[in-house]
């Protein structure tokens, strides 16, 4: 009969660190973060360089933090056992229900329009047909290029005063006739309407008894008539004169405007910048990249809300390229060890992305680099950019002991 000694239960001593504890540490180092205690932690963690060899090493660090929670009455040597930490039950999220559509109204159909005529409607006008010996227009010719009709004066007549005052007149004149009395005389005044192109007519006035006004009045129209009939002779031949330069005028091809000579004009700037041209007093839409510029001394403003405002003067006779981010800031590149770091350069309220080894467009003035990395300590840099020269900075962060 073999007798075997069992094996002794292992000590703290010798024991392997619980998660519970790991927590322990991390909850209590979450309570101390940005307070007056931040600085004990970090004190405590380096007091016990050995805590990770056991748990009997792990519980005296995990006592010692404890023990900056304690309050000032109690006995310094009793320490509290590491409290268990219990996670939330996050409950899964109940999908929102889906609102049913609204019903829309069905749009009342518009009633038909009525097909009978209004009582009050006006009646169409009927189609007008040309007059006898009107001339037409020739085939292929449009009806607007074709020449006005010319009126004609009526055959004078001297039968009487209605048919001599009709013998004044083309088709469609006009004319006022007035009568006035003062005695026992009376004056008459013949007022015509004047021709097309004609000045202002004179009228003809006569004034005599009314006895010999119905004797003789006729013969005495004779001459006035005649000189109507000449005014009338002179508009017609003056209409018809202006009616040809028309026709020449509009027959005859508008000269071709000279084609502006223009150049290619290729401009870079920052990704966020507007242009603005003026050549002559005039704007001058342009963009960034190509632009069909008029060929002279072009003045360009280069807009930008981070990187402000920067102007140039460029001579446009030939093709060109100009690059405004030289003028707008200079490019910078950080470099940092560890690469994974998170960088970013601040100015003001002015906050920018950095990748390690990436290059990126800073305006001038006073920058400050931050970068940030897990288990390493902070680190800042101030900088100072000036338009147009570029600029490499190296940052090493240093590796901090770990807290628990």
């Amino acid at each position: 009969m073999t007798y075997t000694q069992p094996r002794p239960a292992p000590t703290a001593q010798h024991a392997p660190i619980l998660p519970d504890d790991k927590a322990r540490a991390a909850e209590l180092w979450e309570s101390v973060k940005g307070t007056a205690l931040e600085d004990d932690f970090r004190r405590v963690s380096r007091e016990h360089p050995d805590k990770d060899a056991s748990r009997m090493h792990y519980l005296a660090f995990l006592a010692d933090i404890e023990g900056l929670f304690a309050a000032p009455e109690a006995d310094p040597w009793e320490a509290s056992q590491p409290a268990p930490v219990t996670q939330p039950v996050l409950s899964a999220p109940q999908p929102e229900p889906t609102p049913e559509p609204e019903a829309q109204p069905t749009p009342a159909a518009e009633p038909a329009p009525d097909p009978e005529v209004h009582p009050d409607a006006t009646p169409a006008p009927e189609a007008s047909t040309p007059e006898e010996g009107a001339a037409e227009p020739e085939p292929g010719r449009d009806a607007q290029d074709a020449p006005a009709p010319i009126a004609t004066l009526a055959a004078p007549v001297h039968s009487g005063l209605i048919a001599q005052l009709a013998g004044l007149l083309a088709d469609g004149g006009e004319l006022t006739f007035q009568l006035l009395r003062v005695g026992g005389d009376v004056t008459i005044g013949i007022f015509p309407k004047p021709h097309p192109g004609e000045a202002v007519p004179v009228p003809f006035m006569l004034t005599e008894t009314p006895d010999w006004m119905d004797a003789n009045l006729v013969t005495a129209m004779q001459g006035y008539a005649g000189a109507r009939r000449d005014a009338f002779s002179v508009a017609q031949e003056a209409a018809q004169r202006q009616q040809a330069a028309n026709k020449k005028a509009a027959d005859k091809p508008a000269p071709t405007p000279a084609k502006a000579k223009t150049s290619v004009l290729t401009l870079k700037a920052a990704e966020g910048t507007t242009l603005k041209g003026t050549l002559g007093g005039k704007d001058v839409p342009l963009v960034v990249g190509k632009n069909d510029v008029p060929q002279g001394t072009l003045e360009i403003v280069a807009t930008h809300p981070a990187f402000g405002e920067v102007k140039k003067t460029v001579a446009t006779h030939a093709n060109k390229e100009h690059d405004f981010t030289e003028q707008q800031g200079a490019r910078v590149t950080v470099n940092v060890t560890p690469q994974s770091a998170a960088l970013e350069v601040t100015k003001g309220d002015t906050v920018i992305a950095l990748h390690h080894g990436i290059e990126v467009l800073l305006a001038p003035g006073t920058w400050v680099v931050n970068a940030q990395a897990a288990e390493h300590a902070t680190a800042n840099q101030t900088i100072s950019v000036k338009a147009g020269k570029p600029q490499v900075i190296e940052m090493t962060l240093k590796e901090e002991q770990r807290l628990f």
